[in-house]
């Protein structure tokens, strides 16, 4: 499977999903003029690693802000990995990231954590 790599911009996140090295990771800004098209490639490269996921998948948020489009987008992706618990019976946790002094993205990680049955990890970070 490949390698899916975005470069982050100003607008939209910085997206690296390798699978061979069990690493995922979205990072940076997330409010793209277009949304769902920007998340179309994850969405797409998502739907063949659930067919034959890792033993194991961590996948890291590392948000400097998010747009509410955004928001639910992340929910869908959310949804999408709680499939490999529930279907491949295979083990996901969710790292979220965040700044000491952003109670709002703390708030937010919280949030999704209760609307969903995959394990959230809040880390701590110094700068983005």
């Amino acid at each position: 499977m490949e390698t899916l790599q975005i470069a982050a911009t100003e607008e939209s996140p910085g997206i690296n999903f390798d699978r061979e090295n069990g690493k995922f990771l979205i990072f940076g800004k997330s409010f793209p003029e277009e949304v769902k098209k920007f998340y179309n490639p994850v969405f797409y490269w998502l739907e063949e690693y659930i067919k034959e996921p890792n033993e194991e998948s961590i996948f890291e948020f590392r948000f400097e802000y998010f747009n509410s489009a955004t928001s639910t987008i992340l929910l869908e992706i959310f949804y999408m990995l709680e499939k490999i618990i529930t279907e491949e019976n295979k083990k996901v946790k969710i790292f979220w990231n965040y700044l000491e002094i952003d109670d709002d993205m703390l708030d937010k990680g919280q949030e999704y954590a209760e609307m969903i049955k995959i394990p959230f990890e809040y880390i701590i970070i110094e700068d983005y």
